[in-house]
């Protein structure tokens, strides 16, 4: 599928599909090899590929001095989607005895390059105008105004709602009414991220688009998981799991299992993911990956293992980015006032 292409710039309720219940998982977690999957990002954060490399620096965001030096090589490496990786890195976890150079890529050719640096050193404190993130949201280049609405949202000024919801009533001229909605939901998703509720209304309308649409659903089941809007839990249960003429694609289908892990990893569609591990195409092997990155079973655990070592670059990240993320993320539950519960 090509929906991460859409919004930036680089790029889980049936017993026989879960896997073993969390009673009969208990004390039986498999540690994986760690220190591998660290050494896997290392590595291809020095690819050859720039979209393995930002892969990479996406996936080290749990690891923070290995992030650190991979994100001193992004912020200058010849790559534009390279750079706003780093950047955005360097902005959500906070590296500030590297933002420095970040100031450099203010001046980048590249717009959403230099949005991604204004994140990172608003994030570390720096006092700086904001008025070009919003003649960008506003702007007519899709994946600039996704980008710039990416990084209003999470720096988190109210006051950027304004400029926001004015970029809404602006669809992009000349572009297909599906590439117009999946923009809308980026902006969107800004906006609930600074508190207008409401805006979850587009996310649940994108999810339940026609099954041509395909695209939106997966932006919007993404969305669903990242902010935890309970409301969409049945349906993406429901989208996983559907059999016969109704079963949607391998990736869209581990997409909503991924959604669905997040928002209640004791309900993680482990057996679905192992068993799509296995298929051909490398993009459903690494959505695979990030479903099991919420698992706690000693299958999901070995399925991850011989992910590590798949013959694609990409797979190898998304696998060692989970392995990372199960050591990292204990099971949890997204609280009772998360987007869904009201």
């Amino acid at each position: 599928m090509k929906h991460n292409a859409l919004l930036l710039l680089v790029c889980s309720l049936l017993a026989a599909c879960q896997g073993p219940s969390p009673s009969k998982a208990s004390g039986q977690r498999e540690v994986l090899p760690q220190s591998r999957a660290l050494g896997v990002l290392v590595q291809a954060s020095q690819h050859v590929e720039p979209l393995v490399r930002a892969n990479a620096i996406e996936m080290l965001q749990v690891e923070v001095e290995p992030l650190r030096e991979a994100v001193q090589r992004g912020l200058v490496d010849p790559n534009p989607g390279v750079r706003f990786a780093a950047a955005m890195a360097l902005a959500r976890q906070r590296l500030c005895g590297v933002a420095d150079l970040a100031r450099p890529l203010l001046s980048d050719p590249l717009p959403s390059v230099r949005a991604a640096a204004m994140f990172a050193l608003v994030a570390c404190g720096e006092d700086l105008d904001l008025t070009p993130l919003a003649v960008m949201v506003l702007g007519t280049d899709r994946a600039t105004r996704a980008n710039a609405a990416l990084v209003l949202g999470e720096i988190g000024n109210p006051s950027a709602a304004t400029v926001l919801r004015e970029a809404m009533t602006r669809p992009l001229p000349l572009e297909e009414a599906e590439v117009v909605r999946a923009s809308e939901l980026g902006i969107a998703e800004a906006l609930i991220r600074l508190g207008d509720r409401r805006q979850l209304d587009t996310v649940r309308a994108a999810f339940f688009a026609p099954a041509t649409q395909g695209e939106l659903t997966a932006l919007a089941a993404q969305m669903a998981g990242r902010l935890g809007d309970r409301t969409l839990i049945p349906a993406l249960g429901a989208l996983a799991l559907a059999e016969g003429p109704r079963q949607a694609g391998p990736e869209l289908r581990l997409i909503a299992a991924e959604a669905l892990a997040r928002m209640d990893p004791q309900a993680v569609l482990s057996g679905l993911a192992i068993e799509l591990a296995a298929h051909h195409l490398p993009e459903v092997r690494m959505q695979a990956a990030a479903v099991l990155a919420w698992d706690r079973t000693r299958p999901g655990a070995a399925t991850l293992s011989r992910l590590l070592e798949d013959d694609h670059p990409r797979v190898r990240v998304a696998a060692a980015g989970a392995v990372l993320r199960r050591s990292a993320t204990p099971p949890r539950r997204i609280p009772q006032g998360s987007a869904g519960a009201h």
